[in-house]
């Protein structure tokens, strides 16, 4: 059995095998061991009761993960129950008493520190008992006080005291690594998915204003070329007009190739349009009937590539909507102002309009301003003198003012 997971499996069922097998295993192994001492020390025959005694003390170490404190206070019980009735003479321990150390070290690992002190110090109570064992009992050349070395046993007990609180240590500071990887990792696939949509809206905008520029333009080019149709004296201007929107559309073309080729591998990456494509904008726009000058005054300051995108898609905007809304225009203006604030961007024209940009649903002014919001900027558009009027303010580190 196995739980897939990203980046590939994991075997559930083999960690979990593992866990079982450390849990179970490790008491058998003792209490192996301890039966085989207590043959030696018996000189191969121990008594049936030693005997019992000897495996039943690990059988709650079975359960010393999943129930530490019930185990131990088992193991402590069964300790007393063969060791109190013999007078607590250390020669009637049993080898599988060190069960109790064991425990201690579950509780320890498992368990809040208070619950650890006690335990630790009941165990230390056990060695501590050795001392009102009957003296007589002690080998000759044994210790002089009757307790069969006490020190030993209380270094012992500390020892598994303080390795159960390593291993929570240990285990504590495993956990919170893996929570922070987690952590990490979940951070990692929003900020994905945070980038993906910002990609989405981002191309959306560039659709909307490729789109709608291009679209007007042709438009525009089309009526222009149906009216000189109209006379045998308009044919050569409605074939000027004409190439001009087939050279509009190519130019759609590529820009939209430019824009979707992030979903292509084998795509060109060309570079945005910025300041530098801008007469061309404008060119285009007066190819298509409206009067556009741009104007540009004080000394140009360094820009990037992203805040000249959204200066050229500022205008490009403002002068589509120019023919979208104020159809009786004769002429539209674009100014570029440096000076030591940033960048001014105004763009008017002397159309009367009955309809704002945006008050029919569209979601160029909204562009606008999340493209110059990025860079610190502000947009202002309102109708003006004479006509419509798009303001805009692009801060530019370190700028110059004009001369």
């Amino acid at each position: 059995m196995t739980r897939t997971l990203r980046g590939g499996t994991i075997p559930v069922m083999d960690r979990r095998r593992g866990q079982l097998l450390g849990e179970v295993g490790l008491p058998l192994v003792l209490a192996v061991a301890t039966t085989g001492m207590l043959v030696h020390l018996r000189d191969g025959a121990p008594g049936a009761v030693e005997l019992v005694v000897s495996v039943l003390l690990w059988v709650p170490a079975l359960a010393r993960r999943r129930a530490p404190l019930p185990a131990f206070a088992a193991t402590a019980l069964l300790v007393a129950a063969h060791w109190v009735p013999d007078g607590l003479d250390t020669v009637d321990l049993l080898p599988a008493d060190v069960a109790l150390w064991v425990a201690l070290v579950a509780v320890a690992e498992h368990r809040h520190l208070r619950t650890a002190l006690a335990a630790t110090a009941v165990t230390e109570l056990f060695v501590l008992a050795s001392l009102l064992g009957d003296p007589l009992d002690v080998p000759v050349d044994g210790p002089p006080d009757g307790g069969y070395p006490i020190g030993l046993f209380t270094a012992v007990t500390v020892a598994a005291a303080l390795f159960g609180r390593n291993r929570r240590t240990r285990q504590a500071l495993l956990t919170q690594l893996r929570d922070r990887a987690d952590r990490a990792e979940r951070e990692r696939d929003q900020q994905a998915r945070i980038a993906v949509v910002e990609e989405r809206s981002r191309i959306a905008r560039e659709v909307h204003d490729v789109v709608s520029h291009n679209i007007s333009v042709m438009t525009a080019l089309a009526d222009g070329a149906g009216y000189a149709l109209a006379t045998d004296a308009g044919r050569p201007q409605a074939r000027e007009a004409v190439a001009a929107i087939a050279d509009t559309g190519r130019s759609a073309i590529a820009e939209m190739h430019r824009l979707l080729g992030v979903f292509r591998t084998d795509a060109s990456r060309e570079p945005a349009p910025g300041l530098a494509e801008l007469p061309a904008l404008v060119e285009q726009v007066r190819a298509a009937g409206l009067p556009t000058t741009l104007t540009v005054t004080g000394r140009p300051a360094p820009l990037s590539a992203t805040a000249q995108l959204a200066v050229y898609r500022l205008v490009q905007e403002a002068l589509t909507n120019t023919r979208k809304h104020a159809a009786d225009a004769r002429h539209a203006e674009v100014d570029l102002s440096w000076d030591d604030e940033g960048l001014h961007v105004r763009v008017r024209d002397d159309g009367t309009t009955t309809t704002s940009p945006g008050e029919d649903g569209g979601q160029g002014l909204v562009g606008m301003r999340e493209r110059f919001g990025a860079h610190g900027g502000t947009v202002r558009a309102g109708r003006g003198t004479g006509g419509w009027l798009v303001e805009a303010l692009l801060p530019v580190p370190a700028t110059v003012g004009a001369p």
